[in-house]
Formats: structure tokens, C-alpha cells, sequence
């Protein structure tokens, strides 16, 4: 049996914070931050979901506050016009929207080049 692949957005802020939203049907599922601390575990991340991984099936840890859902803390993050942007999601990444947060976590000296 084939595993779905979900669908993922890596958000960069303007105070250089990364975050992974992870989706199931346009509904955010799964949200972490941190990222920029543990570029590495990023690339981890971004390679299990790209080999089918399902972090509620697969028991990934992840801090919400009180109250909150991960579609609620999504809405609430993107919910502002400026201050982030998607900088990968599962079809690309777009090394020319990253700071210096996005060019560590994926390898680029520049807004050209990328790795993953």
C-alpha cells in the first residue's frame, strides 16, 4: 500500500523565524517553529514527508499554545498581508523570497542556489 504524500509549506518570517505547516486536504494538520535553531531537522522533516511520512501516524512532536489547532495557529500566522513568506513547499522552493534563515536551512550562498 502507497502512502499519500501531504502537502507542506516551509514560512520564513521577517525576524528570520522558519516554521513548517504540514496539510491533509487543505486542512494544517501539523504546525512547528523553530527551524532556524535546527536547520538540519528541517531537512529531515522535508525528506520524511517527500518518503510518505504522516507526523500524527508517526508521532512527531510539536508545541501549540493552549486553545489552538494547527489550522487555527496557521490562519493566525499567515493572517497578515506582509511578514512572511512561503519560501518551499512540495512542489519547489523559492530561494528568491528566503532571508538568511532559508538560505542556511537549504544550502544557499545565494538567492539562486538551493539544496534539498
Amino acid at each position: 500500500m502507497t502512502k499519500t504524500r501531504l502537502s507542506y509549506q516551509v514560512l520564513e518570517d521577517n525576524g528570520g523565524g522558519l516554521h513548517l505547516a504540514i496539510f491533509d486536504n487543505n486542512e494544517c494538520i501539523w504546525f512547528a517553529s523553530g527551524y532556524e535553531f535546527i536547520p538540519d531537522n528541517l531537512q529531515e522533516d522535508i525528506a520524511a514527508l517527500q518518503d510518505g511520512a504522516n507526523p500524527l501516524q508517526d508521532g512527531w512532536e510539536f508545541y501549540l499554545p493552549d486553545g489552538y489547532t494547527p489550522q487555527q495557529l496557521y490562519n493566525e500566522f499567515t493572517s497578515q498581508k506582509y511578514g512572511w513568506q512561503i519560501i518551499a513547499d512540495e512542489t519547489n522552493i523559492y530561494p528568491h523570497r528566503m532571508g538568511a534563515a532559508g538560505r542556511i536551512a537549504f544550502g544557499a550562498k545565494n538567492h539562486k542556489e538551493v539544496s534539498v
